[in-house]
């Protein structure tokens, strides 16, 4: 399944022009690295409320490959949504209106 077939990761709806949270809350495993700097960014920019979960000081990385198959950070999961890398977060927030 490629990105643009993911479904819309719905984290608020807009009533009277204010975003409102709904349920399901988003995570962002992050590392020291770049990607993860920018994926921050992003979801900020965005407006996406997130917990951030630094995966170097807690001994995170067996569970994330165990999990999720890679090591690789940043890793944005929400509901049945998994994203891994920053390119594949920055394509499926692009389809977010």
């Amino acid at each position: 399944m490629t990105v643009s077939e993911l479904p819309i990761l719905k984290c608020w709806e807009e009533k009277d022009g204010e975003r409102m949270k709904l349920h399901g809350d988003v995570y962002l495993f992050v590392d020291s690295g770049e990607e993860s700097r920018l994926a921050k960014q992003l979801l900020r920019a965005k407006g996406i409320p997130f917990k951030e979960i630094n995966v170097e000081n807690n001994g995170l990385r067996g569970w994330m490959l165990f999990e999720f198959g890679t090591t690789k950070a940043p890793i944005l999961a929400s509901g049945n949504v998994v994203l891994i890398g920053l390119n594949d977060i920055k394509k499926y927030l692009e389809r977010l209106k």
